[in-house]
Protein backbone atom coordinates (compact mmCIF):
# COMPACT_ATOMS: atom_id res chain seq x y z
CA UNK A 1 0.00 0.00 0.00
CA UNK A 2 2.86 2.45 0.88
CA UNK A 3 4.10 1.18 -2.25
CA UNK A 4 1.43 2.68 -4.77
CA UNK A 5 1.85 6.19 -2.50
CA UNK A 6 5.46 6.48 -3.87
CA UNK A 7 4.73 6.51 -7.54
CA UNK A 8 4.66 10.02 -8.79
CA UNK A 9 1.64 9.21 -11.05
CA UNK A 10 -0.37 8.66 -7.73
CA UNK A 11 -0.06 11.82 -6.95
CA UNK A 12 -0.83 13.32 -10.07
CA UNK A 13 -4.17 11.59 -9.98
CA UNK A 14 -4.74 12.47 -6.14
CA UNK A 15 -4.63 15.78 -7.06
CA UNK A 16 -6.83 15.81 -10.15
CA UNK A 17 -9.47 14.08 -7.74
CA UNK A 18 -9.21 16.74 -4.60
CA UNK A 19 -9.15 19.80 -7.38
CA UNK A 20 -11.63 17.98 -9.68
CA UNK A 21 -15.02 15.23 -9.36
CA UNK A 22 -15.80 14.41 -6.39
CA UNK A 23 -18.35 12.00 -4.34
CA UNK A 24 -20.06 11.36 -1.03
CA UNK A 25 -18.52 13.07 2.42
CA UNK A 26 -15.35 14.19 0.61
CA UNK A 27 -17.32 16.68 -1.68
CA UNK A 28 -19.91 17.28 1.44
CA UNK A 29 -16.60 18.40 3.95
CA UNK A 30 -15.73 20.85 1.45
CA UNK A 31 -18.37 22.78 1.88
CA UNK A 32 -18.44 22.47 5.33
CA UNK A 33 -21.27 20.23 6.26
CA UNK A 34 -19.33 17.68 8.57
CA UNK A 35 -16.65 20.20 9.33
CA UNK A 36 -15.62 23.34 11.21
CA UNK A 37 -15.77 25.76 8.10
CA UNK A 38 -19.04 27.71 7.01
CA UNK A 39 -20.85 27.27 4.01
CA UNK A 40 -23.22 30.60 3.50
CA UNK A 41 -26.61 30.28 2.58
CA UNK A 42 -27.14 34.08 1.23
CA UNK A 43 -25.87 35.29 -1.80
CA UNK A 44 -22.61 37.37 -1.63
CA UNK A 45 -23.35 41.12 -1.46
CA UNK A 46 -22.76 41.52 -5.12
CA UNK A 47 -25.53 39.34 -6.41
CA UNK A 48 -28.31 40.39 -3.60
CA UNK A 49 -31.97 39.96 -4.70
CA UNK A 50 -33.06 42.94 -6.28
CA UNK A 51 -35.22 44.62 -3.47
CA UNK A 52 -38.99 45.68 -3.75
CA UNK A 53 -40.32 48.59 -2.64
CA UNK A 54 -44.30 48.62 -1.79
CA UNK A 55 -46.91 50.54 -0.26
CA UNK A 56 -48.33 49.82 2.93
CA UNK A 57 -51.63 52.09 3.13
CA UNK A 58 -53.94 53.26 0.27
CA UNK A 59 -55.50 55.51 2.62
CA UNK A 60 -52.11 58.45 2.35
CA UNK A 61 -52.78 58.28 -1.28
CA UNK A 62 -56.37 58.91 -1.26
CA UNK A 63 -55.72 62.19 1.05
CA UNK A 64 -53.35 63.20 -1.34
CA UNK A 65 -55.98 62.62 -4.61
CA UNK A 66 -58.77 64.65 -2.01
CA UNK A 67 -56.24 67.52 -1.00
CA UNK A 68 -55.12 67.74 -4.72
CA UNK A 69 -58.63 68.42 -6.17
CA UNK A 70 -59.69 70.67 -2.52
CA UNK A 71 -56.92 72.53 -4.00
CA UNK A 72 -57.98 73.09 -7.74
CA UNK A 73 -61.90 72.95 -6.91
CA UNK A 74 -61.51 75.36 -3.65
CA UNK A 75 -58.28 77.63 -3.79
CA UNK A 76 -57.58 78.53 -0.44
CA UNK A 77 -53.95 78.62 1.53
CA UNK A 78 -54.82 75.81 3.98
CA UNK A 79 -55.45 73.09 0.87
CA UNK A 80 -52.25 74.20 -0.81
CA UNK A 81 -50.54 73.53 2.56
CA UNK A 82 -51.86 70.14 3.78
CA UNK A 83 -50.71 69.11 0.22
CA UNK A 84 -47.22 69.87 -0.01
CA UNK A 85 -47.01 68.54 3.49
CA UNK A 86 -48.72 65.53 2.69
CA UNK A 87 -46.64 65.14 -0.70
CA UNK A 88 -43.25 65.71 0.59
CA UNK A 89 -43.83 63.75 3.88
CA UNK A 90 -44.58 60.77 0.66
CA UNK A 91 -41.57 61.74 -0.91
CA UNK A 92 -39.30 62.04 2.39
CA UNK A 93 -40.50 58.21 2.99
CA UNK A 94 -39.98 56.70 -0.53
CA UNK A 95 -36.58 58.35 -0.64
CA UNK A 96 -35.83 56.97 2.68
CA UNK A 97 -36.81 53.80 1.68
CA UNK A 98 -35.21 53.88 -1.44
CA UNK A 99 -31.46 54.71 -0.05
CA UNK A 100 -32.01 52.08 2.73
CA UNK A 101 -32.73 49.34 -0.38
CA UNK A 102 -29.45 50.50 -1.78
CA UNK A 103 -27.35 49.65 1.13
CA UNK A 104 -29.20 47.14 3.31
CA UNK A 105 -28.21 43.53 2.70
CA UNK A 106 -27.94 40.26 4.77
CA UNK A 107 -26.18 37.03 4.67
CA UNK A 108 -26.30 34.10 7.00
CA UNK A 109 -23.92 31.07 7.45
CA UNK A 110 -24.75 27.98 9.33
CA UNK A 111 -22.59 25.68 11.13
CA UNK A 112 -22.37 21.84 10.55
CA UNK A 113 -25.10 20.87 7.87
CA UNK A 114 -24.78 17.37 9.94
CA UNK A 115 -26.04 17.36 12.92
CA UNK A 116 -26.96 15.45 15.65
CA UNK A 117 -30.07 15.15 18.44
CA UNK A 118 -28.83 16.80 21.06
CA UNK A 119 -26.38 18.91 19.78
CA UNK A 120 -26.23 22.76 19.01
CA UNK A 121 -27.45 24.11 15.51
CA UNK A 122 -25.74 27.61 15.22
CA UNK A 123 -26.21 30.16 12.42
CA UNK A 124 -24.53 33.35 12.11
CA UNK A 125 -25.86 36.22 10.88
CA UNK A 126 -25.33 39.71 9.35
CA UNK A 127 -26.93 42.45 8.18
CA UNK A 128 -24.98 45.65 6.50
CA UNK A 129 -26.04 48.64 5.88
CA UNK A 130 -23.77 50.83 3.35
CA UNK A 131 -26.43 53.70 2.89
CA UNK A 132 -26.12 57.12 4.77
CA UNK A 133 -29.96 56.51 6.40
CA UNK A 134 -29.94 54.55 9.27
CA UNK A 135 -32.46 51.66 9.68
CA UNK A 136 -34.47 52.23 12.52
CA UNK A 137 -35.97 48.57 12.73
CA UNK A 138 -35.28 45.53 9.95
CA UNK A 139 -36.64 42.94 10.72
CA UNK A 140 -36.12 38.76 9.48
CA UNK A 141 -38.42 36.77 8.57
CA UNK A 142 -37.35 33.01 8.41
CA UNK A 143 -39.35 30.21 6.92
CA UNK A 144 -36.80 27.21 8.13
CA UNK A 145 -38.99 24.04 9.02
CA UNK A 146 -36.24 22.86 12.10
CA UNK A 147 -38.28 22.18 14.83
CA UNK A 148 -37.83 24.67 18.09
CA UNK A 149 -35.38 26.83 15.94
CA UNK A 150 -36.41 30.51 15.58
CA UNK A 151 -34.79 33.10 13.54
CA UNK A 152 -37.41 35.99 13.56
CA UNK A 153 -36.10 39.47 15.62
CA UNK A 154 -35.74 42.88 14.90
CA UNK A 155 -32.90 44.94 14.89
CA UNK A 156 -31.82 48.62 14.53
CA UNK A 157 -28.36 49.20 12.88
CA UNK A 158 -27.26 52.46 11.93
CA UNK A 159 -25.95 54.49 8.92
CA UNK A 160 -22.49 52.88 7.36
CA UNK A 161 -22.75 50.62 10.08
CA UNK A 162 -23.57 46.49 10.29
CA UNK A 163 -25.10 44.60 12.92
CA UNK A 164 -23.82 40.73 13.64
CA UNK A 165 -25.59 38.08 15.89
CA UNK A 166 -25.97 34.49 16.08
CA UNK A 167 -29.11 32.12 16.90
CA UNK A 168 -28.95 29.11 18.09
CA UNK A 169 -30.98 26.01 19.28
CA UNK A 170 -31.07 22.20 20.15
CA UNK A 171 -31.67 20.53 17.98
CA UNK A 172 -34.75 18.45 18.99
CA UNK A 173 -35.52 15.77 16.73
CA UNK A 174 -34.18 14.14 13.72
CA UNK A 175 -34.89 14.27 10.23
CA UNK A 176 -34.34 16.22 7.51
CA UNK A 177 -35.42 19.96 7.34
CA UNK A 178 -34.77 23.13 5.78
CA UNK A 179 -33.54 26.42 6.47
CA UNK A 180 -34.50 29.16 4.62
CA UNK A 181 -35.72 31.01 2.56
CA UNK A 182 -35.60 34.02 4.43
CA UNK A 183 -37.10 37.75 4.12
CA UNK A 184 -35.36 41.07 5.50
CA UNK A 185 -37.98 44.04 5.52
CA UNK A 186 -37.66 47.71 6.46
CA UNK A 187 -39.46 50.52 6.72
CA UNK A 188 -39.70 54.53 6.71
CA UNK A 189 -40.41 56.33 9.74
CA UNK A 190 -43.39 57.56 9.06
CA UNK A 191 -44.50 53.39 7.88
CA UNK A 192 -45.62 54.74 4.22
CA UNK A 193 -43.42 52.06 2.48
CA UNK A 194 -41.44 48.86 2.77
CA UNK A 195 -38.87 47.54 1.53
CA UNK A 196 -38.33 43.78 1.10
CA UNK A 197 -35.46 41.98 0.01
CA UNK A 198 -35.96 38.23 -0.50
CA UNK A 199 -33.39 35.07 -0.55
CA UNK A 200 -34.78 32.40 -2.10
CA UNK A 201 -32.31 29.96 -1.22
CA UNK A 202 -32.93 27.03 1.09
CA UNK A 203 -30.41 24.64 2.44
CA UNK A 204 -31.35 20.77 3.35
CA UNK A 205 -30.05 20.19 7.02
CA UNK A 206 -30.29 16.41 8.40
CA UNK A 207 -30.28 16.06 11.98
CA UNK A 208 -29.39 12.39 13.01
CA UNK A 209 -29.44 10.23 15.30
CA UNK A 210 -26.58 11.01 18.34
CA UNK A 211 -24.38 8.40 18.87
CA UNK A 212 -23.38 6.53 22.07
CA UNK A 213 -20.27 4.39 22.40
CA UNK A 214 -21.93 2.48 25.48
CA UNK A 215 -24.39 -0.17 24.35
CA UNK A 216 -26.55 -2.75 26.21
CA UNK A 217 -24.70 -5.66 23.87
CA UNK A 218 -21.68 -6.42 22.18
CA UNK A 219 -21.34 -6.32 18.52
CA UNK A 220 -21.91 -9.83 16.91
CA UNK A 221 -18.60 -11.03 15.40
CA UNK A 222 -20.25 -13.05 12.51
CA UNK A 223 -20.12 -16.87 11.59
CA UNK A 224 -16.30 -17.16 11.38
CA UNK A 225 -13.63 -15.37 12.41
CA UNK A 226 -10.11 -14.64 10.73
CA UNK A 227 -9.34 -12.95 7.18
CA UNK A 228 -9.16 -16.05 5.31
CA UNK A 229 -11.06 -16.24 1.40
CA UNK A 230 -13.93 -16.52 -0.13
CA UNK A 231 -14.45 -16.86 -3.49
CA UNK A 232 -17.06 -14.46 -4.01
CA UNK A 233 -15.31 -11.18 -5.08
CA UNK A 234 -15.88 -7.43 -2.59
CA UNK A 235 -17.32 -4.79 -4.10
CA UNK A 236 -14.84 -2.91 -0.77
CA UNK A 237 -11.08 -2.90 -0.34
CA UNK A 238 -10.19 -5.47 2.31
CA UNK A 239 -6.73 -6.98 3.35
CA UNK A 240 -6.78 -10.00 0.34
CA UNK A 241 -6.45 -9.05 -2.86
CA UNK A 242 -6.97 -11.59 -5.27
CA UNK A 243 -6.43 -10.23 -8.84
CA UNK A 244 -6.26 -6.74 -10.97
CA UNK A 245 -8.82 -6.05 -13.64
CA UNK A 246 -9.45 -3.41 -15.88
CA UNK A 247 -9.70 0.64 -14.42
CA UNK A 248 -13.58 1.40 -14.39
CA UNK A 249 -14.86 5.13 -13.71
CA UNK A 250 -15.43 5.86 -10.18
CA UNK A 251 -13.05 2.88 -8.96
CA UNK A 252 -10.74 4.70 -5.51
CA UNK A 253 -7.20 5.41 -7.03
CA UNK A 254 -5.52 3.80 -4.18
CA UNK A 255 -6.76 0.49 -5.66
CA UNK A 256 -4.35 1.02 -8.68
CA UNK A 257 -2.01 -1.65 -8.94
CA UNK A 258 1.14 0.36 -10.47
CA UNK A 259 3.21 -2.54 -11.42
CA UNK A 260 0.86 -4.31 -13.76
CA UNK A 261 -0.30 -0.86 -15.09
CA UNK A 262 3.30 0.07 -16.29
CA UNK A 263 3.28 -4.10 -17.76
CA UNK A 264 -0.54 -3.61 -19.51
CA UNK A 265 0.08 -0.10 -20.82
CA UNK A 266 -3.10 0.63 -19.28
CA UNK A 267 -4.69 2.04 -15.71
CA UNK A 268 -5.29 -1.83 -13.85
CA UNK A 269 -6.53 -2.12 -10.08
CA UNK A 270 -6.33 -4.68 -7.74
CA UNK A 271 -9.87 -7.03 -7.38
CA UNK A 272 -10.11 -7.66 -3.49
CA UNK A 273 -11.92 -11.38 -1.82
CA UNK A 274 -14.98 -10.95 0.46
CA UNK A 275 -13.72 -11.35 4.60
CA UNK A 276 -15.40 -14.75 5.53
CA UNK A 277 -16.81 -12.47 8.85
CA UNK A 278 -19.09 -11.81 6.66
CA UNK A 279 -21.65 -8.89 6.27
CA UNK A 280 -23.78 -7.23 9.02
CA UNK A 281 -27.11 -6.55 8.75
CA UNK A 282 -28.99 -4.20 11.16
CA UNK A 283 -32.69 -5.01 10.66
CA UNK A 284 -35.38 -2.85 12.01
CA UNK A 285 -38.96 -3.45 12.79
CA UNK A 286 -41.14 -0.72 11.87
CA UNK A 287 -44.68 -2.08 12.01
CA UNK A 288 -46.53 0.54 13.54
CA UNK A 289 -48.56 -1.36 15.21
CA UNK A 290 -45.64 -2.78 16.93
CA UNK A 291 -44.38 0.69 18.56
CA UNK A 292 -44.65 1.73 22.48
CA UNK A 293 -44.73 5.15 23.32
CA UNK A 294 -43.69 8.51 21.50
CA UNK A 295 -41.48 11.17 20.92
CA UNK A 296 -37.71 10.14 22.18
CA UNK A 297 -39.07 7.94 24.46
CA UNK A 298 -40.87 5.75 22.32
CA UNK A 299 -39.60 2.37 20.63
CA UNK A 300 -38.99 3.69 16.89
CA UNK A 301 -36.38 6.40 18.08
CA UNK A 302 -34.68 4.09 20.80
CA UNK A 303 -34.58 1.28 17.95
CA UNK A 304 -33.00 4.16 15.66
CA UNK A 305 -30.37 5.08 17.63
CA UNK A 306 -29.16 1.72 18.38
CA UNK A 307 -29.27 1.47 15.23
CA UNK A 308 -26.98 4.17 14.92
CA UNK A 309 -24.90 3.35 17.29
CA UNK A 310 -24.10 -0.57 16.20
CA UNK A 311 -23.43 0.53 12.77
CA UNK A 312 -20.58 3.62 14.23
CA UNK A 313 -18.91 1.06 16.01
CA UNK A 314 -18.71 -1.73 13.02
CA UNK A 315 -17.53 0.28 10.47
CA UNK A 316 -15.12 1.78 13.44
CA UNK A 317 -14.00 -1.66 12.63
CA UNK A 318 -13.69 -1.88 9.33
CA UNK A 319 -16.12 -3.90 8.88
CA UNK A 320 -19.23 -3.85 5.86
CA UNK A 321 -22.72 -2.81 7.31
CA UNK A 322 -26.27 -2.93 5.63
CA UNK A 323 -28.90 -1.47 6.87
CA UNK A 324 -32.68 -3.21 6.08
CA UNK A 325 -35.66 -1.02 7.81
CA UNK A 326 -39.22 -2.35 6.98
CA UNK A 327 -41.84 0.55 7.18
CA UNK A 328 -44.08 1.99 4.80
CA UNK A 329 -41.69 0.70 1.96
CA UNK A 330 -38.70 -1.41 2.17
CA UNK A 331 -35.24 0.39 2.48
CA UNK A 332 -32.33 -1.35 2.31
CA UNK A 333 -28.47 -0.68 1.66
CA UNK A 334 -26.44 -3.23 1.30
CA UNK A 335 -23.60 -3.85 3.49
CA UNK A 336 -20.33 -1.57 2.59
CA UNK A 337 -17.13 -0.03 4.69
CA UNK A 338 -15.78 3.37 5.00
CA UNK A 339 -17.05 6.83 5.87
CA UNK A 340 -19.43 6.91 2.48
CA UNK A 341 -21.51 4.03 3.95
CA UNK A 342 -21.44 6.00 7.81
CA UNK A 343 -22.99 8.91 6.53
CA UNK A 344 -25.72 6.79 3.87
CA UNK A 345 -26.71 4.75 6.84
CA UNK A 346 -27.13 7.92 9.29
CA UNK A 347 -28.99 9.72 6.49
CA UNK A 348 -30.80 6.79 5.80
CA UNK A 349 -31.91 6.48 9.68
CA UNK A 350 -32.56 10.37 10.20
CA UNK A 351 -35.41 9.76 7.34
CA UNK A 352 -37.16 6.87 8.50
CA UNK A 353 -40.50 6.22 10.61
CA UNK A 354 -42.19 3.29 12.12
CA UNK A 355 -45.17 3.95 9.81
CA UNK A 356 -45.22 0.88 8.03
CA UNK A 357 -47.98 -2.07 8.04
CA UNK A 358 -45.25 -4.84 6.87
CA UNK A 359 -45.72 -7.68 9.88
CA UNK A 360 -42.08 -8.94 11.69
CA UNK A 361 -42.48 -12.62 9.19
CA UNK A 362 -43.13 -11.03 6.39
CA UNK A 363 -39.71 -8.62 6.83
CA UNK A 364 -37.74 -11.71 7.50
CA UNK A 365 -38.90 -13.44 4.36
CA UNK A 366 -37.92 -10.78 2.42
CA UNK A 367 -34.43 -9.98 4.39
CA UNK A 368 -34.10 -13.60 3.68
CA UNK A 369 -33.99 -13.32 -0.07
CA UNK A 370 -31.50 -10.14 0.37
CA UNK A 371 -28.69 -11.24 2.45
CA UNK A 372 -26.38 -13.96 2.03
CA UNK A 373 -24.79 -16.79 3.42
CA UNK A 374 -22.45 -16.06 6.09
CA UNK A 375 -23.89 -12.90 6.94
CA UNK A 376 -25.15 -11.41 10.68
CA UNK A 377 -28.09 -10.16 11.07
CA UNK A 378 -29.02 -7.72 14.20
CA UNK A 379 -32.68 -7.46 15.02
CA UNK A 380 -34.08 -4.53 17.08
CA UNK A 381 -37.79 -5.30 17.46
CA UNK A 382 -40.63 -3.78 20.16
CA UNK A 383 -42.51 -6.72 18.64
CA UNK A 384 -44.44 -8.98 21.54
CA UNK A 385 -45.96 -11.66 18.72
CA UNK A 386 -43.93 -14.75 18.04
CA UNK A 387 -45.29 -15.44 14.47
CA UNK A 388 -41.97 -14.84 12.92
CA UNK A 389 -40.06 -17.91 14.83
CA UNK A 390 -40.01 -20.00 11.83
CA UNK A 391 -38.79 -17.82 9.70
CA UNK A 392 -35.66 -17.52 12.16
CA UNK A 393 -35.54 -21.22 11.70
CA UNK A 394 -35.26 -20.42 7.74
CA UNK A 395 -32.47 -18.06 8.24
CA UNK A 396 -30.61 -20.27 10.95
CA UNK A 397 -30.57 -22.47 8.08
CA UNK A 398 -30.03 -20.55 4.94
CA UNK A 399 -26.65 -19.85 6.95
CA UNK A 400 -27.60 -16.29 8.54
CA UNK A 401 -27.04 -15.99 11.66
CA UNK A 402 -29.49 -13.32 13.40
CA UNK A 403 -28.91 -11.82 16.84
CA UNK A 404 -31.82 -10.38 19.14
CA UNK A 405 -32.06 -6.68 20.65
CA UNK A 406 -35.57 -7.20 22.02
CA UNK A 407 -36.84 -3.49 23.45
CA UNK A 408 -38.78 -4.90 26.52
CA UNK A 409 -42.27 -3.24 26.07
CA UNK A 410 -42.95 -2.61 29.70
CA UNK A 411 -40.43 -0.33 30.22
CA UNK A 412 -41.77 1.79 27.71
CA UNK A 413 -44.50 2.04 28.95
CA UNK A 414 -46.72 -1.06 27.84
CA UNK A 415 -48.68 -2.89 29.79
CA UNK A 416 -47.40 -6.36 28.67
CA UNK A 417 -43.82 -7.76 28.30
CA UNK A 418 -42.03 -9.94 26.19
CA UNK A 419 -39.75 -11.29 28.30
CA UNK A 420 -41.28 -14.65 27.31
CA UNK A 421 -40.21 -14.10 23.73
CA UNK A 422 -36.81 -14.11 24.52
CA UNK A 423 -36.66 -16.93 26.22
CA UNK A 424 -38.13 -18.90 23.15
CA UNK A 425 -35.87 -16.87 20.94
CA UNK A 426 -32.97 -18.09 23.13
CA UNK A 427 -34.07 -21.94 23.33
CA UNK A 428 -33.88 -21.33 19.29
CA UNK A 429 -29.96 -20.55 19.64
CA UNK A 430 -30.27 -17.00 18.48
CA UNK A 431 -28.97 -14.59 21.26
CA UNK A 432 -30.84 -12.08 22.69
CA UNK A 433 -30.63 -9.29 24.55
CA UNK A 434 -33.37 -7.33 26.28
CA UNK A 435 -33.30 -3.82 25.82
CA UNK A 436 -34.71 -1.14 28.68
CA UNK A 437 -35.50 2.23 27.84
CA UNK A 438 -32.90 3.50 30.70
CA UNK A 439 -30.05 1.66 28.66
CA UNK A 440 -30.07 3.77 25.85
CA UNK A 441 -27.73 6.68 26.80
CA UNK A 442 -28.99 9.93 28.30
CA UNK A 443 -31.96 11.86 27.78
CA UNK A 444 -32.13 14.82 25.64
CA UNK A 445 -32.05 17.29 27.87
CA UNK A 446 -28.35 16.12 29.36
CA UNK A 447 -27.34 14.91 26.20
CA UNK A 448 -27.92 19.43 24.84
CA UNK A 449 -24.94 20.07 27.34
CA UNK A 450 -22.62 19.15 24.65
CA UNK A 451 -21.06 21.90 22.20
CA UNK A 452 -21.87 24.39 25.27
CA UNK A 453 -18.66 26.75 26.77
CA UNK A 454 -19.93 27.59 30.51
CA UNK A 455 -17.87 30.24 32.41
CA UNK A 456 -17.47 31.97 35.57
CA UNK A 457 -15.43 34.55 37.43
CA UNK A 458 -13.65 34.48 39.82
CA UNK A 459 -13.21 37.14 43.05
CA UNK A 460 -10.07 38.11 41.59
CA UNK A 461 -11.33 38.43 38.17
CA UNK A 462 -10.49 35.22 36.87
CA UNK A 463 -12.46 33.77 33.92
CA UNK A 464 -12.60 30.00 34.28
CA UNK A 465 -14.35 27.73 32.11
CA UNK A 466 -16.64 25.44 34.12
CA UNK A 467 -18.10 23.10 31.48
CA UNK A 468 -16.37 22.46 28.21
CA UNK A 469 -17.53 21.13 25.01
CA UNK A 470 -17.64 16.96 24.70
CA UNK A 471 -15.48 15.24 21.79
CA UNK A 472 -18.55 14.61 18.84
CA UNK A 473 -18.86 10.82 18.87
CA UNK A 474 -17.24 9.73 15.61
Amino acid sequence: MHLFRSYTPFKYLRGFLCNGQQSGPAKTSQVCTVTANTRFLAVTPQIQPTPKITLRYKLPILWLVLLALAALLLPHRIWNTLLIGLGGLFLVAYGWVWLLAQGLHAERRLRFGWVAVGDRLSEAFRIENRSSIPGLWVEVVDESTVPGYQVNVVRTIDAHSENRWRQAAVCQQRGQFRLGPWTIRSSDPFGIFMLTRHYPQAEEIIIHPPIHHHLPLPLPTGRRSGQTRQPRRAWQATVNAAAVRDYAHGDPLNWIHWPSTARQSALMVRQFDQDTAGDLWLLLDLDASAQVGRGLDGTEEQAVLLAASLAARALAEWRPVGLAAYGRSPHIIPPAKGEGQRWQLLRALALIRADGQTSLKRALSDFGRVAQRGATAVLITPTISSDWLPELLTLQQKGIDLSLALLERSSFGAEESNQGLQTAVQRLGSPTHLIHQSDLGQRLEEAARRGFWEFKVTGTGKVVAVQRPEARDV
